[in-house]
Order: C-alpha cells, then structure tokens, then sequence
C-alpha cells in the first residue's frame, strides 16, 4: 500500500484521546471526510501502540484487507462507549447508536468498557460535561 495512504497522511490529527480521564492514546487521528472514512487503517499496517484513528459518522466496520489485528471501540453521540470489539473479526461488528467508531492496535483497547466518556480536547466532537464520569 502506498506511504500516501496511512493515517498521518489522509486524516488531520485530533491530539490526544482520553479513556475515562487516562490517557490510552497520545496521537489520534480524525477521519471525519470521505476518503479517510472510507481508507481507515488500510493504509496503516505500522500502527503504533499510541496511536489510534477516531472514524466519525460511522457504526460499523470490518477488517477485511487488514493485515494487522485491530481493536475498535463503538461511541456514541455524547463520548460514551457503546462497546467494544477487541480483537476485531475480519467479517467486522456494527453497533446501533454509535456515531463514532475508534480503532487502535489490538490489545490497546481491551480494557476500556461501556459506559466510559471518551474525550478529544483539540477537537470539538463529543460534549464534555466537566470531569469524567461514567455515562
């Protein structure tokens, strides 16, 4: 796959992304227009464990041409996650209500469970009501 397609190339960077007030993931990226929605990280067999792609608009995802394991965390429209899919099968998982789907390297995401509150402090995608608690 060409350099052109990883993440650090088609999305725009969001900063760091909290977990429940910890920091899990120092270098997110946003996919928030078409062609990095669609792309994801197909491009992006060398991801780190720090990294991680925040895919908005979005409730379902597959890992078909993935040549790495992949986690995903589903998040609904106020940062709470919805679930979680780690590692992601090949054939994907969906979840209704989710708008926001966040994908790491498998493992990354294992211990984070429904019902926390994600945050991205850079961008402004998900209401933040002060400190973070439990939805």
């Amino acid at each position: 796959m060409a350099r052109s397609l990883r993440i650090d190339s088609i999305c725009r960077p969001a900063g760091p992304l909290y977990v429940d007030g910890a920091l899990p993931i120092s270098r997110a990226w946003l996919a928030d227009r078409t062609f990095p929605r669609l792309v994801g990280l197909l491009g992006t067999p060398d991801l780190r464990p720090d990294e991680a792609v925040v895919i908005t608009r979005c409730a379902a995802v597959h890992a078909v041409g993935m040549r790495v394991s992949i986690g995903v965390a589903f998040v609904d429209r106020q940062g709470v996650v919805v679930r979680v899919v780690d590692p992601l099968p090949r054939r994907g998982a969906r979840m209704r209500g989710a708008t926001t789907v966040i994908e790491a390297t498998a493992g990354v995401l294992a211990g984070v469970t429904p019902g926390v509150r994600v945050h991205l402090p850079n961008v402004h995608l998900f209401p933040h009501r002060g400190p973070f608690t439990r939805g």
